[in-house]
């Protein structure tokens, strides 16, 4: 940039040329703009919430339907009973709950038509094996009988090894004592009975080789050594406690191993050792002088 001064009283021969540098070159800026969270809050990690997908549960009333029945135990007719009704629509259901009468009826009214899941239960020994399914038609009232069946006695399981007895062969034959009870859901749960007393009872033709009775362990087991002494299915049965004897489902009795005797030489034979009974692992061992 070249500026001209002029001193007074000079001619124009007195002009003298100075140099400056230019100005340098800015732009405008704006201010920041003003915070828009509290002081701080902008600096913290928030943890992420997982989504959630929510759905409307199905209705079981008002409506135009009605359900009723009667509940029928071992003795007959039962009051107090709990009846539940689930409602299906698709995969999701709602329950609705009612007790019996005296005589046993129950009803539910007012509810709506469609698909129904219905059992019964009594607390602490009452209970369905397997529940009622209905379809419910609005205004044509809906009719169900309810059996329930008492486990008020012992359970008892059994086992064997090896699976497939033989005549003659040492068998274990273990017999689990439960106890089984209801709770206030209808939901039914076993628990081990320990130090039971077990008697195998009606078993001819099988033999015990360790004690009868045995008491159950803490794991309500009762491990017996028993053998079979003749071919074919025989009964036998166990009695925990004073319970009434429970038949036991056991395979039926293998024939005795057969055991051979081949004349290798004059004075030498070898003897077939006897195999253990099908299913289990064999070995067939071949010795001189009919040592097994």
């Amino acid at each position: 940039m070249v500026v001209a001064v002029l001193a007074a009283g000079c001619s124009s021969g007195g002009i003298e040329n100075l140099s400056f540098p230019p100005p340098p070159l800015t732009s405008a800026s704006l201010p920041d703009p003003a915070p828009t969270l509290p002081p701080g809050l902008a600096a913290q990690n928030e943890t992420p919430v997982a989504g959630v997908t929510t759905t409307t549960a199905p209705l079981v009333s008002p409506g135009p339907a009605s359900i009723n029945g009667t509940v029928t135990g071992p003795q007959g007719p039962v009051a107090g009973a709990t009846v539940e009704a689930d409602r299906f629509v698709g995969d999701a259901s709602a329950p609705v709950r009612t007790q019996t009468a005296a005589d046993g009826t129950w009803a539910f009214r007012g509810v709506l038509g469609g698909q129904y899941r219905i059992r019964a239960w009594l607390a602490p020994d009452l209970d369905m094996e397997t529940p009622v399914s209905v379809f419910v038609v609005a205004g044509q009232p809906q009719t169900v009988s309810l059996q329930v069946a008492s486990y008020a006695d012992l359970q008892l399981q059994t086992s064997l090894a090896p699976a497939a007895p033989a005549v003659g062969q040492p068998t274990n034959l273990a017999v689990q004592v439960n106890k089984l009870s209801i709770d206030a859901n209808g939901v039914l749960a076993a628990t081990p009975v320990a130090d039971a007393p077990v008697l195998l009872v009606n078993g001819s033709g099988w033999q015990v080789n360790n004690g009868n009775p045995l008491l159950t362990d803490a794991a309500g087991q009762a491990v017996f050594e028993v053998e079979c002494t003749a071919v074919g299915s025989d009964p036998l049965a166990a009695q925990a406690g004073s319970d009434p004897p429970v038949a036991l489902k056991l395979p039926s009795c293998a024939p005795p191993p057969t055991t051979t005797t081949t004349l290798l030489g004059p004075g030498v034979t070898s003897t077939t050792c006897p195999t253990t009974p099908p299913g289990d692992r064999t070995t067939t061992t071949v010795l001189a002088f009919g040592q097994c």
